[in-house]
C-alpha cells in the first residue's frame, strides 16, 4: 500500500461560521459574503473500507506563487510526498518537481498530483480547517457515491476532516479540484492532476491501449489578479463579486509563466527520436485555448479524452491544432523523427466573443527538445 501524508502548522478547530475570511484584501467589490446554501459537516465515511492508497490533503490560504514575475496569493492543498510519494507539478520559478507541504501557510499551484493504478480503493483524507473556510475535493470525471463527490451542493462541505473513498475504474487523466464556490476556488489554485495508470502500471495510456517512452502533464491555466483578492464566500449570500467578469492577464503551464516556459524542467519536453511521448493535456483556465504543434513533431494521436480511451484513435496531421474549453483533458501521442527544439505556442482567446470570431487575448510557449 502506498501511503502519503501531510504535515501541518497546525489548524483552527470549530463549527461553520460566516467568516469571511482567506480573502487577500485590497479593494475589491466582493459581493455579499457569508455561508448562505452551504451545508457545513464532516461526518463519517460510510461503508469504509481498507483502502490500497492514500492521500493526505491538508488546504491553505495564504499562500502566494511568483508566475511571470508577479506574485499571485493562492489557496490550495498540501500533501507531504510520504513514502515514495509524488509531489508537485510545478511551483514557482524555482520550482521542479518537487513535494508539497508546510500546512496552511503556503503551498504550490498546481497542487501535487494524485497517482493511482485502475482498480485500487482510493482514501482521500481532507483536513479543511484553514482561516474557517470550508472545502471539499471532487476528483473530477470519478464518478462516487454522493457522500465521496465533494460536491457541497448535493453532499457537504468539509470545515474540519472527512475522508472520501472511491475507485479508480478507468485508466486516464483526470484532475482534482475544491467544489465549494467552486470558480473561486479553483482560480485561486484549489486543483491538481490525477492521473490513473493501467493495473500494469505507468508505461501505456489505458489498459490494453497504446504504450508511451516518456510523459509529459500540462496543466495550462489563466489567471485574472482582480480575483485574487475575494474572500472565500464571496457571492454566496448573493450580491455582485464580479465573477462573470473574467479578465485574465496571467498565463501559465504548471504554474510556470511564460517567462520560463520554455526552459523549465516541469513544462519542457525532452525526448529522443523515434520515442512515444504521452502529452497528458489539462484545461485548466477559464478561457479558451488553443494549443498550435510544430509541424516538425509530425503526425500525432488523440488517444484519450476526458479520461476515456476513444474508441477509434484519430490521426492528427503534422501541425494541427486544437481548441479546448475549460476542464477538458486529451492524452496525445507524439513520435517525433526530427532533432531539435521546437516550440509549442497555445493562445487564450475572450471567451465573450462570438462563436467562430475568437479574439485572441494572450499566448504561452513552451517546447519540444528532441534530440
Amino acid at each position: 500500500m502506498s501511503r502519503m501524508s501531510t504535515t501541518s502548522s497546525g489548524g483552527h478547530s470549530g463549527g461553520g461560521g460566516g467568516m469571511g475570511g482567506g480573502g487577500m484584501g485590497g479593494g475589491c467589490n466582493a459581493g455579499i459574503a457569508g455561508n448562505c446554501g452551504l451545508h457545513i459537516d464532516a461526518p463519517a465515511t460510510p461503508n469504509r473500507v481498507t483502502p490500497d492508497v492514500e492521500f493526505f490533503l491538508t488546504t491553505f490560504m495564504q499562500g502566494s506563487q511568483v508566475i511571470n514575475g508577479v506574485e499571485v496569493p493562492i489557496w490550495g492543498f498540501n500533501m507531504d510526498g510520504g513514502m515514495g510519494g509524488m509531489g508537485g507539478m510545478g511551483g514557482g520559478d524555482d520550482g521542479g518537481m518537487g513535494g508539497g507541504g508546510g500546512g496552511m501557510m503556503g503551498g504550490t499551484m498546481p497542487n501535487p498530483p494524485m497517482r493511482v493504478r485502475q482498480g485500487q480503493i482510493v482514501h482521500t483524507h481532507l483536513n479543511a480547517m484553514a482561516m474557517m473556510a470550508p472545502h471539499t475535493v471532487h476528483h473530477h470525471g470519478i464518478e462516487p457515491d454522493t457522500f465521496n463527490d465533494g460536491v457541497g451542493h448535493y453532499s457537504f462541505d468539509v470545515l474540519g476532516q472527512y475522508t472520501y473513498q472511491w475507485r479508480a475504474s478507468q485508466a486516464g487523466t483526470y484532475f482534482y479540484h475544491c467544489h465549494v464556490n467552486t470558480v473561486l476556488h479553483a482560480e485561486m489554485g484549489m486543483y491538481g492532476a490525477l492521473i490513473i495508470d493501467p493495473p500494469e502500471g505507468p508505461g501505456r495510456a489505458y489498459q490494453n491501449g497504446p504504450t508511451y517512452d516518456v510523459e509529459a502533464i500540462w496543466a495550462v491555466d489563466d489567471i485574472d489578479m482582480a480575483w485574487h483578492c475575494k474572500p472565500w464566500d464571496a457571492a454566496l449570500c448573493g450580491g455582485d463579486a464580479g465573477l462573470n467578469n473574467f479578465n485574465p492577464e496571467i498565463f501559465c503551464i504548471n504554474g510556470i509563466g511564460e517567462d520560463l516556459s520554455e526552459t523549465h524542467a516541469s513544462v519542457v519536453v525532452n525526448a529522443s527520436r523515434g520515442q512515444r511521448v504521452l502529452l497528458r493535456y489539462i484545461m485548466a483556465g477559464y478561457v479558451p485555448q488553443k494549443v498550435k504543434f510544430p509541424a516538425a513533431l509530425g503526425a500525432f494521436q488523440v488517444v484519450a479524452e476526458d479520461g476515456r480511451p476513444l474508441p477509434v484513435i484519430e490521426t492528427k496531421a503534422a501541425g494541427s491544432e486544437i481548441l479546448m474549453t475549460p476542464a477538458e483533458r486529451y492524452d496525445l501521442i507524439f513520435t517525433p523523427q526530427t532533432a531539435g527544439s521546437f516550440p509549442v505556442e497555445i493562445d487564450f482567446f475572450d471567451y465573450r466573443a462570438a462563436s467562430g470570431n475568437l479574439r485572441k487575448i494572450g499566448s504561452i510557449r513552451t517546447r519540444f527538445n528532441i534530440s
